[in-house]
């Protein structure tokens, strides 16, 4: 997914990184580029983003923790966003879209990731996520899934005024959709 997200990226562009995690794309994603910023909810998460970014002396990288209605994420301030594995999660995932959207430039691209549970899974896969599907009915895992397919994602995206540059469908055990979209 790196090497495909860096084929949109220019020196200039200031990125934001939704749900980086550890960080570990992000500082990926850091070369080659004028500034990225990882945020994510996970206090830990960003913990150990810092530490890997002391750690590889990356100066054009910064971490926050929070979400993407922060309001220090001032609107229209980012020439690309990228969110790997985040948007099937939320609970209100058009809303997040269209929030990526205001914090996008005009012409902004927004580059994601997303799993598409409904569609084609490998068995191993079909069975943890049953497993996960009756742990959920029973009220033990909080975690919210969208069962999207692959054609639910674009018509997402497609929802909130941006326009698609690429889409491409991955399997890796499960389906994954890569998109990269363009803010109208």
């Amino acid at each position: 997914m790196v090497a495909k997200t860096k084929e949109y990226l220019i020196a200039n562009d200031n990125v934001l990184d939704f749900g980086c995690a550890t960080g570990t794309k992000t500082l990926e994603l850091a070369d080659g580029i004028h500034h990225i910023h990882g945020l994510d909810i996970s206090t830990a998460m960003i913990n150990e983003a810092t530490k890997k970014k002391s750690e590889k002396g990356v100066e054009n990288v910064s971490f926050s923790q929070g979400d993407i209605f922060n309001s220090d994420l001032e609107e229209v301030s980012f020439d690309k966003i990228v969110s790997y594995g985040v948007i099937h999660l939320l609970d209100d995932s058009e809303r997040v879209v269209q929030r990526i959207h205001e914090l996008l430039k005009p012409g902004g691209l927004f580059i994601s990731t997303t799993a598409c549970l409904h569609d084609k899974m490998a068995l191993k896969n079909r069975l943890e996520f049953s497993a996960y599907s009756i742990i959920k009915r029973l009220g033990i895992f909080p975690l919210h899934l969208n069962i999207f397919t692959y054609d639910d994602v674009e018509r997402l995206i497609l929802s909130q005024k941006f326009s698609l540059v690429r889409s491409e469908k991955i399997f890796h055990g499960i389906t994954i959709s890569f998109v990269v979209a363009r803010k109208v």
